[in-house]
């Protein structure tokens, strides 16, 4: 898959902190509890609860990316960097007819699934939900879905672009990026039951094909990670209205028609591009801080960290650029 140019690589200091800590409270939380119950079995069961979905303990570290990356953004740039990145969610007009391309696109995707499936000879359930009952599920599973949002947020808002920042790669970030979540959710899959672990190394190569894509994605939608969120909704609500089942074969289907919708997407970005160059790859803390979220374009204009060290009147060096990176 070609490529940008790749970025300058940056060194990770002085944000290896947060990666730290980022990576403790998400990843170090789950295996955490993890081994806390393989280890003590009995005595975890008295005193948290039964794993299921419903167990406080579990709701909060299937959300912890969301709590992990709000910690980071206050640590960052305190209330300023919470505000800035509520900001940066909000679609530039010109963005706003992805939206339901994404959406038609990912539920295309689905049937396609299906139908795909069917005409291999792979296994899928025999009746699906009613039209109805597909809206209503599709609904449901904004908030059905745990850690859907705590996804989009912690891994896609902060883990992805501090990627960028130290690989100046789209496609190594994206995988990094797979590697990470794929470890978080690995203990859901690998006790929960041997067809699932065996499925795991699938389901990672799966996301690091969607990691990739959502990179290029991402970068022309200046970070807005609500453009992960929407398309991920809808690819994931295929297996919950029926129209196929978790399983290995399909997990093959699935990958292969990722990783084309993904090289379409590169060539759809490359021929919209401004001389037919891809958007560099947004990086933390810079998207948060962009022209577009700082001041001009903005739909709530916001103030970045670096604007305290500016004497006020004068541009910093880092807004400037991107701000002729805008207007190209």
């Amino acid at each position: 898959m070609s490529e940008t140019t790749p970025a300058a690589k940056r060194p990770l200091k002085p944000y290896a902190k947060y990666l730290y800590l980022y990576l403790s409270l998400t990843i170090g939380s789950v295996w955490g509890l993890t081994i806390f119950y393989l280890a003590a079995y009995d005595f975890a069961v008295a005193t948290l609860g039964e794993l299921h979905l419903r167990n406080p303990i579990v709701v909060v570290i299937l959300h912890s990316p969301l709590i992990a990356a709000v910690v980071v953004l206050c640590m960052y740039d305190g209330l300023r960097g919470l505000a800035n990145f509520g900001r940066s969610l909000v679609p530039r007009r010109k963005d706003l007819v992805w939206i339901p391309i994404l959406l038609a696109l990912m539920f295309g995707y689905i049937f396609a699934i299906r139908y795909l499936c069917i005409l291999l000879g792979i296994e899928v359930p025999a009746e699906t939900e009613t039209p109805v009952e597909m809206v209503l599920t599709f609904l449901e599973l904004f908030y059905m879905e745990v850690g859907m949002v705590a996804i989009a947020i912690g891994w896609f808002g902060f883990f992805l672009p501090l990627m960028h920042r130290v690989t100046g790669s789209h496609v190594k970030s994206g995988v990094l990026t797979a590697l990470g979540i794929g470890v978080f959710v690995a203990p859901g899959n690998v006790f929960a039951s041997f067809d699932l672990a065996i499925a795991w190394p699938l389901y990672v190569t799966q996301l690091s094909v969607l990691c990739v894509g959502m990179s290029f994605l991402l970068s022309r939608m200046k970070g807005n990670v609500l453009f992960f969120l929407l398309p991920f909704w809808a690819s994931a609500s295929g297996s919950a209205m029926k129209l196929y089942l978790f399983a290995i074969p399909t997990q093959l289907v699935q990958m292969t028609v990722f990783a084309i919708l993904t090289v379409v997407l590169v060539l759809v970005l490359k021929r919209q591009a401004p001389g037919g160059v891809l958007d560099e790859p947004f990086a933390f803390p810079d998207y948060l801080e962009r022209e577009y979220t700082v001041r001009k374009g903005a739909v709530f204009p916001g103030a970045g960290d670096r604007s305290r060290e500016t004497p006020e009147g004068v541009e910093p060096p880092e807004l400037a650029a991107a701000g002729r990176t805008e207007a190209a």
